[in-house]
């Protein structure tokens, strides 16, 4: 299956939720091995609220995680065709909807940056984001785009202080 198959609009096969779910997950396995795009990643806290921000460079392709709860979904800036239950849709800012939980979205960014809100009911403000991945997403095997991040900066940082200096000295942190 080639991985453009999931924004073929001239498909003509009924897809169920099943099958889009397949095709997402394809699709993740090969941007995996792709170099990963420069997407932003922005938290922001309200009482009762938790707002997480990307924004994704024009031309990418990405997915995210399927979600354990239902979310309000806000298209702040630019144009992206996504999927939504069973089809693809092509979505422009400003745009907002509720999304259900168990989907997971594969996007396809186009000429102009795009500003994604994911808003989540935060009923005790947690601010911890393991917290919050653990309790929003069914986090894939290889961990979101802003955990791998963090754990690939806090790997580099343990590394670091791992090195053996000639001089005997250890680098300062």
């Amino acid at each position: 299956m080639g991985a453009i198959e999931l924004f073929d609009a001239g498909g003509t096969a009924v897809v169920t939720a099943e099958v889009m779910r397949e095709k997402v997950v394809a699709l993740q396995d090969v941007l995996l091995e792709m170099p990963q795009a420069g997407i932003v990643t922005t938290h922001t806290f309200l009482p009762g609220v938790y707002e997480r921000k990307i924004t994704v460079p024009p031309w990418t392709v990405l997915t995210g995680a399927a979600h354990k709860t239902g979310y309000r979904v806000r298209l702040e800036k630019g144009t992206i065709a996504v999927n939504r239950e069973t089809e693809v849709v092509v979505l422009t800012a400003p745009f907002e909807f509720d999304a259900k939980a168990g989907e997971q979205r594969a996007g396809r960014v186009f000429d102009e940056e795009v500003v994604w809100v994911d808003i989540y009911d935060n009923p005790d403000d947690c601010q911890d984001l393991d917290v919050l991945e653990d309790r929003l997403y069914v986090v894939p095997e290889c961990g979101l785009g802003d955990a791998r991040k963090r754990l690939a900066l806090k790997n580099e940082t343990e590394s670091v202080k791992e090195l053996s200096w000639p001089d005997g000295q250890q680098p300062q942190s």
